[in-house]
């Protein structure tokens, strides 16, 4: 089977009528209203009781499913031509036995496993005279300073479209060393109160990743954000421990990243 082309509108029309078809039934699914509105190539394999769609992320496709037969996903997986590349997410406080075997039995591997942590009480700080935030004229920097620190499969590295949306917004926070080169980067999401901690980078050593994470709730402070949550790399307990001492803790969902 084969992928074909959906709007946004159309997938969500193909959503609805499985979930009809099958009501009163618990779906099996790693899809929670992640944004489609921007994705390229947004394609659909629908079945009575499964419907697949992906999209074009960098060089790789990135998968979703809802099935509503567990059976019925390792059966199809099985007759889906493939992308070349594909990578997909399965978010749970349990394990990933109800898609290792049928993911494995197509050609996925586990690439990576990621633990949430979260903060209730975010801790209280007032930005020193030294903060920097980002502009546009640094995004371009930024985005390629993503692309060689972090993992683009596992990381979910925005679009630079979106990145300049977030300088915009104020949300994207760097340190400087004295020659003015960039050595360090906090870029956080705001909703309301809270925020998402997207990404934290430093090479200048303990004092400037100190001073950045300082002037980063000093931020946050000011701007009342008193909740976060952030995904931390299961192979990272340096960096889980570092979070911890700020008041984070994990909450028991992971994420497990397939790729094939």
């Amino acid at each position: 089977m084969s992928f074909s082309q959906v709007t946004p509108a159309g997938l969500q029309s193909a959503l609805d009528g499985l979930k009809r078809r099958n009501t009163g039934q618990r779906p099996l699914t790693n899809y929670f209203l992640q944004r489609l509105d921007r994705v390229a190539n947004l394609r659909i394999l629908e079945t009575e009781k499964s419907l697949f769609f992906c999209h074009d992320e960098w060089d790789f496709a990135r998968l979703y499913f809802h099935t509503f037969d567990g059976e019925h996903l390792d059966l199809a997986l099985q007759t889906v031509n493939w992308p070349p590349i594909v990578v997909t997410d399965w978010i749970s406080k349990a394990d990933s036995s109800a898609v290792d075997q049928p993911l494995r039995r197509v050609g996925f591997h586990l690439h990576a496993i990621y633990d949430r942590i979260v903060c209730k009480s975010l801790r209280l700080e007032r930005p020193t005279p030294d903060t920097s935030l980002a502009n546009e004229a640094d995004r371009d920097a930024i985005h390629a300073l993503l692309f060689r620190v972090f993992d683009k499969y596992a990381d979910h590295i925005l679009p630079v479209e979106e990145l300049g949306e977030l300088i915009a917004q104020k949300q994207v926070l760097l340190s400087r060393d004295s020659q003015g080169t960039m050595n360090g980067l906090a870029l956080f999401g705001v909703s309301g109160q809270s925020c998402n901690y997207n990404f934290l980078y430093n090479s200048g050593g303990p004092s400037t990743l100190a001073r950045l994470l300082g002037n980063l709730y000093g931020v946050l402070t000011e701007r009342g954000i008193q909740s976060g949550c952030w995904w931390v790399r299961r192979t990272r307990p340096l960096v889980v421990k570092l979070h911890e001492s700020f008041g984070w803790k994990r909450d028991g969902v992971v994420d497990y990243i397939y790729l094939r």
